[in-house]
């Protein structure tokens, strides 16, 4: 029995001693470091993938641009248009107002 709670004690020692090390490092990387580099930065002009990533990008950019300025006119139109048949209706209801007392209704 003390052979069998020597090698857990051991064991969990060991297991221990693992976990602070594991705790030590962070994990992170110097930014400095040469081989901390970006890579897929440095492939941007050879990797087809990441030329297809900047490309797609590019083009929803503008895609969203374009549909601003589109949704831009399209309010602006709503508001000439609204404005105008807001006169028209205007003019339609004096109109008639003068044709009533023309006739002595």
């Amino acid at each position: 029995m003390t052979k069998l709670s020597t090698i857990l004690a051991g064991a969990l020692l060991a297991a221990l001693t693992q976990f602070a090390a594991a705790q030590t490092d962070t994990g992170m990387s110097n930014p400095s470091d040469p081989a901390y580099t970006d890579q897929s930065r440095l492939n941007q002009s050879s990797d087809p993938y990441i030329k297809k990533r900047v490309t797609t990008k590019q083009a929803k950019d503008q895609y969203k641009a374009e549909k601003k300025e589109a949704k831009s006119e399209y309010k602006e139109d709503k508001a000439n248009a609204k404005a105008e048949y807001r006169a028209a209706k205007k003019e339609a209801k004096e109109t008639r107002k003068e044709e009533l007392k023309e006739t002595g209704r």
